[in-house]
């Protein structure tokens, strides 16, 4: 159970990060989550929006001259408790499935906090958490934030 994510490479530059943030909101696009990695040149940028926005997204930063991809993560609903994401990780550890990056939603659940793993093995990874009671929360799930 996959959810969409988009990427943007964007030039480490005074700001770059508004603009891009402003054409979403011109065009009524909520992020949802959003993390940056930055390297001496460039930034990349992945953010989640509700799935009905995800291929106008990706129209308007092509458009736009952005580089942009859409590619699947797994959004995993983590106990907000002392531990919750520590038992996570060393599940993973115990299979050997690297974790790639990670970033949390702007939002929660309840008494779970929402994180996004890119894992080296996704299909191994649903299993350990399907096998392991951790639920995953669907894109569904994000479509219906409020």
């Amino acid at each position: 159970m996959y959810i969409h994510q988009i990427t943007v490479f964007l030039e480490n530059m005074k700001g770059t990060l508004s603009k891009l943030t402003s054409l979403l909101a011109d065009n009524g696009i909520d992020i949802l989550a959003m993390t940056i990695a930055d390297t001496s040149g460039f930034g990349l940028v992945r953010f989640i929006v509700r799935e009905s926005d995800n291929d106008q997204s990706l129209k308007l930063l092509k458009e736009s001259g952005y580089a942009a991809r859409k590619n699947h993560v797994i959004c995993v609903r983590v106990p907000n408790e002392p531990g919750g994401l520590n038992k996570i990780l060393c599940l993973l550890d115990e299979a050997g499935i690297s974790i790639e990056y990670l970033y949390s939603f702007n939002y929660s659940e309840g008494n779970n906090a929402l994180i996004i793993f890119r894992l080296s093995d996704r299909e191994k990874g649903l299993e350990i958490f399907r096998d392991n009671g951790i639920s995953v929360f669907s894109q569904a799930e994000i479509n219906a934030i409020q």
